[in-house]
């Protein structure tokens, strides 16, 4: 039997030892906090993340299904998911409120038919700075009105059709 004095001494140094590890080895700490379990790319990509960096968890999945990730945000929010979806769809979810683009290519062996290659997270717009007004004015808004009307009656003459309002031939 060990005596109490030498159990606390080795409780002690199981601690220190993993706090050592963890310390030499940060990207393993890290790591535990993202589980991603991906069999094939025709099989749902299953995503497990409590409070880790974005760039993380995509960087993370980029290696795991072997597609080449660029982030260039400004922000890196924290991600908590536990998701169960096809890649694509599970990349799109998670960048969907930040300025990306994603490459794909063909694959028949994939879900939904396409493999991603490729995403880029884009540095965001500076819209606070910008100053310029979504909603077009009264007269610029009467203006493209009349434009859209001219170019509609031009393309129906000129296809030997009737001039017809807009109201007129939309779709129903």
């Amino acid at each position: 039997m060990i005596g109490s004095g030498l159990a606390v001494r080795i409780a002690r140094g199981f601690t220190a030892l993993a706090a050592a590890a963890i310390a030499l080895n940060p990207s393993n700490a890290i790591a535990q906090h993202i589980r991603i379990d991906a069999a094939a790319c025709d099989s749902p990509v299953h995503l497990v993340v409590k409070d880790d960096a974005l760039s993380s968890v995509l960087k993370q999945l980029a290696d795991t299904l072997h597609f080449e990730m660029v982030y260039q945000a400004h922000h890196d929010p924290p991600v908590n998911a536990d998701a169960r979806m096809n890649a694509n769809e599970l990349v799109g979810a998670l960048v969907r409120d930040m300025n990306f683009s994603l490459e794909q290519t063909v694959d028949a062996r994939c879900a939904q038919g396409r493999r991603l290659v490729k995403l880029f997270v884009l540095p965001e717009t500076d819209r606070s700075s910008a100053g310029v007004s979504v909603s077009p004015t009264p007269s610029h808004a009467a203006q493209t009105e009349r434009v859209a009307r001219e170019a509609l009656s031009d393309y129906l003459r000129s296809h030997g059709m009737d001039d017809l309002p807009q109201e007129a031939i939309a779709v129903r």
